[in-house]
């Protein structure tokens, strides 16, 4: 499938990208200060909820290991950190992807420079689009998809599908969800179906200067096949929609 380059009408509310760590890193308590100093210009830091929970709670629970406790507001970015992660997360209007590439790999670097302990488990790119559809059954004609489930054709109806398809060391977690309400860039209110595509790849490295080392050939090749597999959700005629421009 040929992909386009850019959208004229670009859908996405949310793209971000995730690094998760084994061991004990203490990412929330050493990262934040450390990029606070070799950012420029300076960000803002964010003291979020999870951070009044004690760590030795938030360690025990599944549900708060990575839960963001300090974000740095940074330009056209935001960057959160957990105990045992960090997330990347681009603001709207979405800066695209040659501009999140060179952030990523900038803050991977400034991470790496700090010496944080520990084997890196896994990295991730996710990226939420919300296509546009007044109705429910304007909204799924929009997708790539059939749903029956006995006697019940689902084509106007409120729908949330999500499959896991495993491709070798990458998981996609391929999401939608009709009857959504989003906002746009520029504030206006807007209904669609939301398509989210979570791609989750497993690593090896023993240690995050390694990881760091080979993250750029490998984050280009995690978006494409992110991007694959958001493109292969739509019909023709929704692509067309947004005004795709190719190479």
């Amino acid at each position: 499938m040929k992909l386009p380059k850019v959208l004229e009408h670009e859908p996405l509310v949310d793209a971000v990208f995730e690094v998760r760590m084994g061991g004990n890193p203490q990412m929330a308590d050493l990262l934040p200060g450390a990029l606070f100093s070799l950012l420029a210009p300076k960000p803002k830091i964010q003291r979020l909820p999870a951070a009044e929970i004690p760590q030795p709670i938030r360690g025990n629970d599944p549900n708060l290991i990575f839960t963001p406790v300090i974000r740095l507001d940074w330009g056209e970015f935001t960057i959160s950190f957990g105990d045992r992660n960090f997330v990347i997360a681009c603001k709207l209007p979405y800066p695209k992807w040659s501009n999140f590439k060179e952030a990523i790999l900038k803050i991977v670097e400034m991470v790496d420079q700090v010496g944080i302990p520990g084997p890196v488990e896994r990295y991730s790119i996710k990226y939420v689009n919300l296509i546009q559809g007044p109705t429910l059954a304007d909204q799924i004609s929009k997708i790539n998809l059939t749903v029956r489930v006995g006697e019940v054709d689902a084509k106007d109806d409120h729908l949330s599908v999500q499959v896991h398809r495993r491709e070798g060391d990458t998981l996609h977690i391929i999401s939608v969800v009709t009857g959504a309400r989003g906002k746009l860039a520029n504030g206006e209110i807007v209904f669609g179906a939301v398509v989210d595509v979570d791609s989750i790849r497993a690593t090896s490295f023993s240690d995050f200067g390694s990881f760091a080392a080979k993250l750029e050939p490998a984050v280009e090749t995690l978006r494409q096949a992110n991007k694959l597999k958001f493109f292969n959700c739509l019909t023709e005629e929704t692509i067309s929609e947004m005004g795709p421009k190719y190479d």
